[in-house]
């Protein structure tokens, strides 16, 4: 029989609680709902201006992957992705998880040298990827055109294993369901408009619903992570781009991995319904407008066909845009801010859903012991001002 019992449901904040979540998309979800499940806090509250999952969350393209460069940040994306991989049974929720495999395309020896440079740095950190030669390639996808008559023919490429994608709006209702579960106040529509200290050290947040008293604080709203630390004087070094995406009709099985282009600056991968969804970096402008560009659909049509010509007569059907908060390096900032207990997570671009589990685990552990991590160790905002920036790469879409 069909349960009529509630999956979950949406409250009114209350005046206190032992910790506060501004942001109600994965990363503060998950955030709450570890600091309930591994360190046993029970008055907790996420507050969201709109509805859970509005931002980032729900306007992705639902990719995981490990693929990145710097040793600093990767263990956090193993720690993600074998975290997405059980995530399902633990919330008692299909996230539709399916790990496939992500397929890199180099298209000079140039690119090629970088892949070989995160590769040896991947090796050596165990995390399993292979370089590939085109014809390897083109076992691995069959519509990938591996001849001469392209603009930008493959010379190259890796396959990364640890790669997948998870659905969306599965994951932000597994978390919900399980913060609800966990005893989580969800509260949307509940604005943040102020951050209050006292004597350097956080007590709470305003709302236009009144004031709650917390003093533990986690901003997390992504996008819109500048504004939000700014109502508590801080200044964060990132800025909010738009990132856009398109899906076509669905079609038969054709393309089992997530595969991307690092010249022609786009992705693509087929979901379990059979349409394509397509993404490429983020635009090279400051804003916080959501909108969609006939220059991106012209520029992300011609990638794609020069990868797989032969998916020339597919139909859009759909294209969506949502704003990414990125810092200089490219790699995110997490940890203590220098108010007593307010803390960050922020600066993620357009790697923050694939991070979001290992993101929550690691910030619930910082809030709850005043103890950082390893994990996030190199992530703090001080190594803007110490010279320690983190070697990730980052090319917008120009």
């Amino acid at each position: 029989m069909a349960s009529i019992k509630p999956f979950w449901k949406f409250t009114e904040p209350a005046d206190t609680y032992d910790a506060v979540v501004i942001g109600g998309g994965l990363h503060g979800l998950a955030t709450a709902y570890f600091l309930a499940k591994d360190h046993k806090m029970r008055r907790i509250a996420v507050l969201e201006r709109k509805h859970f999952g509005y931002g980032g969350s729900s306007r992705n393209t639902e990719v995981f992957r490990v693929n990145q460069r710097a040793p600093e940040i990767l263990p956090l994306y193993v720690l993600s992705k074998n975290l997405w991989l059980e995530l399902s049974a633990e919330l008692e929720w299909n996230l539709m998880v399916w790990e496939k495999g992500l397929v890199g395309l180099a298209h000079s020896e140039a690119g090629f040298n970088n892949m070989l440079m995160r590769h040896e740095t991947q090796r050596r950190m165990g995390i399993e990827n292979y370089l590939l030669n085109p014809e390897e390639l083109k076992k691995l996808v069959p519509l990938l055109d591996i001849s001469q008559r392209r603009d930008q023919p493959v010379v190259g490429g890796y396959f990364n294993p640890p790669g997948g994608q998870v659905h969306h709006d599965a994951a932000v209702w597994g978390f919900v369901k399980a913060c609800h579960r966990m005893g989580v106040d969800l509260c949307p529509k509940t604005e943040v408009t102020g951050i209050q200290v006292k004597n350097g050290r956080v007590t709470g947040v305003e709302t236009p619903k009144g004031e709650i008293s917390s003093p533990l604080v986690l901003m997390a709203p992504g996008g819109y992570s500048s504004t939000v630390a700014e109502k508590a004087g801080l200044e964060l070094p990132v800025v909010t781009l738009p990132l856009q995406a398109m899906v076509t009709e669905c079609v038969r099985p054709c393309l089992d991995h997530v595969m991307v282009s690092e010249s022609y600056f786009c992705y693509v991968q087929q979901t379990v319904k059979g349409d394509l969804i397509m993404g490429a970096h983020l635009d090279p402008w400051q804003s916080y407008k959501l909108y969609n560009t006939y220059e991106f659909a012209r520029e992300q049509a011609y990638g794609m066909l020069e990868m797989m010509p032969d998916i020339a007569n597919l139909k859009i059907m759909r294209t969506w845009s949502g704003l990414c908060d990125m810092t200089v390096d490219g790699a995110p900032v997490m940890g203590a801010t220098d108010i007593e207990n307010l803390f960050v997570d922020a600066g993620w671009g357009y790697f923050g859903f694939k991070s979001s589990p290992g993101c929550g685990k690691t910030m619930a552990e910082y809030m709850a012991t005043g103890n950082c991590p390893e994990t996030i160790r190199y992530l703090g905002i001080d190594r803007f001002y110490e010279g320690r920036m983190i070697p990730e790469s980052y090319i917008a879409r120009t």
